[in-house]
């Protein structure tokens, strides 16, 4: 039988992707896992490695997500959200 996994804040059991975040969290940008224009634009408006990222809102039924980003705001699908890896601080 296999030990249940600890899924909470601080014991996720895979990397910490930018969808899985609440509305009013906070983390930093450890990597961004997608190629092309897309990737080059989102680096144009701060969002990069090391940047800190705020999710200001949600929609509902799996939307796009508002985030702050220094001092410019993002509308984010979830789709690209997935690719974007955080750290929390801890």
């Amino acid at each position: 039988m296999h030990a249940p996994l600890s899924v909470g804040p601080h014991h996720a059991p895979f990397p910490l992707t930018l969808e899985k975040l609440a509305m009013g969290e906070s983390a930093s940008v450890m990597s961004i896992n997608m190629d092309g224009a897309l990737k080059k634009r989102l680096f144009a408006l701060g969002l990069k490695e090391g940047a800190q990222v705020r999710v200001l809102r949600r929609a509902i039924f799996g939307g796009p997500m508002h985030l702050r980003v220094g001092t410019s705001e993002l509308i984010v699908r979830l789709k690209e959200a997935s690719c974007i890896c955080l750290a929390t601080a801890s």
